[in-house]
């Protein structure tokens, strides 16, 4: 009896020792899996992350190219120590942080290679004349000439490096077929063959850090304290009773008061329905005074049905309304069947540029879309002395003289420092390219160059 027990006994070990070794291969075997699975799922990650950080370099070196190629058509026309030595900064910093982010990408010995020598170089023979400039030594014809041709070399890399960048970022070629196509597109571009025609310079790379080219009038600080407002204080109901007067009674179709804002300026917030359009209007009313500030809306324009001449007067008439007088247009651009105008105050001929106020226009019906009079509102006031202490003649004597002046005038604009700066302003064109020289008109030095750019879409400066 006891025996037969034994045996039941030992057979129920058998049976639950099998049952537990294949309970245990089986967790060890989901544990190998949930690891297999961790570590493909980490390795996905850090591509992932790996391409996110080459996609970042890949941009932000597109853009400083674009710099670089910028930079170079402007030195090929300026004419003065201070301005030429300021473009030579930029074009060597800019070099040198595409080159940074070049080097961030996949590549080996190849035409990308090639490609980051040659910036070297850019960024070198840059430095080489900053430091002839600041003697006040002037560029000779020779060095215009190499400049000329680092400018085509410097515009065939971008447009490259471009393309390379659409096709990456719209997945027609991948991360690690980069040394492959990058080598197809450089390989016979100019850059490739022009990187031994750059003398090798050495440079210290703190001893200019500060001199950083400034950008275009639109980036005006917006710091101080608004200059076109005074101290009247207006409650909400006289700001909506503003935008009755704007836009008229029997026009509106409803107006609805939102939470106030407050920060750099205070502002009462509406949103307005006028009753011929499709979509309602965000509008932000000053506190000081009770003037617009800011006009948003957004709707579909299916087609041009209006000249740009037209929708300049519009803007024109519409910033009338708003208190906005005597300003002219400065450069436009045309997107998706809209045109963004940026209008100049003016003030006994001269044109503020520190004043700008933005207007977007629906190009069917004219509609004022948006509004933003930042620029105006902070930057606007009578200008005591607007009286140039050169004349004209002279100014022009410090513009370079291969420039094929087309018009010229007198404008005020701002400076980095944030104060302003009196000019005479020469609209020029120099190997099919445009440009815009401001000539200080006190000193006669060259106080900045702007590129202008004629898209398809408009008129933009850089």
């Amino acid at each position: 009896m006891i025996e037969k027990f034994e045996k039941k006994v030992n057979t129920l070990k058998r049976k639950i020792n099998k049952k537990a070794l294949g309970v245990g291969v089986f967790m060890i075997f989901a544990a190998l899996s949930i690891f297999a699975v961790e570590m493909t799922n980490n390795f996905k990650r850090q591509k992932q992350t790996a391409q996110d950080e080459y996609n970042r370099a890949m941009y932000e070196m597109v853009g400083y190219i674009s710099n670089v190629e910028t930079e170079l058509a402007k030195l090929q026309i300026t004419n003065t120590p201070k301005m030429t030595t300021t473009t030579l900064a930029s074009i060597w910093k800019q070099a040198n942080l595409a080159k940074e982010n070049l080097e961030e990408l996949p590549s080996s010995q190849n035409a990308m290679s090639k490609a980051s020598k040659y910036l070297t170089q850019v960024s070198d023979y840059a430095y080489s004349l900053l430091k002839k400039t600041s003697q006040n030594e002037k560029i000779t014809d020779e060095e215009y000439q190499n400049i000329k041709e680092i400018y085509d070399s410097s515009k065939e890399l971008g447009s490259v490096m471009t393309e390379i960048y659409n096709d990456l970022n719209e997945g027609r070629i991948k991360w690690d077929e980069l040394e492959k196509v990058s080598d197809e597109k450089l390989s016979d571009s100019q850059v490739a063959t022009s990187v031994a025609n750059i003398e090798k310079i050495g440079k210290t790379f703190q001893e200019f850090e500060g001199l950083i080219y400034d950008g275009a009038f639109s980036d005006h600080l917006l710091t101080q304290d608004p200059k076109s407002l005074s101290e009247n204080q207006v409650t909400s109901d006289q700001a909506k009773e503003n935008i009755i007067n704007i836009f008229g009674s029997e026009n509106i179709e409803y107006i609805n008061t939102q939470e106030e804002s407050s920060g750099r300026i205070d502002l009462y917030n509406f949103t307005v329905k006028i009753k011929e359009e499709e979509v309602e209007k965000n509008i932000s009313m000053t506190k000081r005074d009770g003037k617009m500030y800011l006009m948003i809306s957004d709707r579909e324009v299916k087609e041009e049905k209006i000249s740009m001449e037209e929708a300049e007067k519009k803007g024109i008439e519409f910033l009338k309304k708003i208190g906005i007088d005597n300003v002219k247009e400065t450069y436009y651009l045309k997107t998706e069947n809209f045109a963004t105008i940026n209008y100049a105050a003016l003030q006994d001929n001269v044109v503020l540029y520190p004043d700008l106020v933005k207007v977007k226009i629906a190009l069917d019906t004219g509609e004022i879309c948006s509004v933003e009079s930042q620029g105006y509102i902070f930057n606007h006031t009578k200008r005591d002395s607007l009286t140039p202490k050169i004349s004209m003649e002279e100014a022009r004597k410090s513009v370079n003289k291969n420039l094929e002046i087309i018009s010229e005038g007198v404008a005020l604009i701002p400076t980095e420092s944030k104060s302003e700066v009196l000019t005479y302003e020469f609209k020029g064109k120099i190997d099919e390219r445009e440009f815009l020289i401001y000539i200080n008109a006190s000193t006669a030095q060259e106080e900045k160059i702007l590129l202008i750019l004629e898209t398809e879409g408009g008129i933009l400066t850089m």
